[in-house]
């Protein structure tokens, strides 16, 4: 499915903030490749999570950290044989225009998110778009990287065959909400990818 040129904007907008880190040396593969240096102090997230806000201001978006989303109608979960209810979740970051009006909602994700972590995000899109008639992309970005070094031991290695489940999800998400842009973007160890939604 195409989207909109707004948001074909902002993807080449944040693939071009992060070309320019990555210029300037403040951005390397060292952050999304397992190196204790910067897993353990959790710089990668705060680093791709500033440069997803700088390309936000750049295109004229407020940028919102950890702004509370509420869900159309909670969200039911099952764990360990309990019920848990979830009426909102609050996204890495929220972009909002000049009325204060959601307009999209953006999640990143280092490279120690398990499968289910992943999936989990999915769901809380499904259950946040009714409630923000306003809403106008999503874009979720999962590092999706090939390790050779882990930080952790229950960390997968090879992070790619995350993609098409993902995508699967996404393309389900997206012909049940066709006004909505549903933008799948990975980092890995070449950069920023879009994986287009057909």
């Amino acid at each position: 499915m195409k989207i909109k040129p707004q948001s074909m904007k902002l993807i080449t907008e944040i693939k071009k903030t992060i070309a320019s880190y990555e210029a300037k040396g403040l951005f390397s593969v060292d952050f999304i490749s397992g190196s204790p240096e910067y897993y353990s102090g959790g710089r990668c997230h705060s680093r791709v999570v500033g440069m997803i806000v700088e390309a936000l201001h750049n295109l004229g978006y407020v940028a919102d950290i950890e702004r509370s989303i509420k869900f159309h109608k909670p969200l039911v979960q099952i764990s360990n044989g309990k019920e848990r209810r979830m009426n909102q979740f609050r996204p890495d970051i929220t972009a909002a225009n000049k009325k204060d009006e959601v307009v999209g909602i953006i999640e990143y994700e280092t490279i120690d998110g398990a499968e289910e972590h992943l999936m989990k995000k999915l769901k809380y899109f499904e259950h946040a778009i009714p409630a923000y008639p306003t809403l106008e992309f999503i874009l979720f970005i999962p590092t999706l990287t090939t390790l050779d070094v882990k930080p952790q031991s229950w960390i997968e290695k090879d992070r790619m065959k995350f993609v098409e489940p993902i995508k699967k999800e996404m393309v389900i998400l997206q012909r049940m909400y066709p006004d909505v842009d549903i933008v799948f973007l990975y980092l890995n160890e070449d950069g920023i990818v879009h994986e287009e939604i057909p």
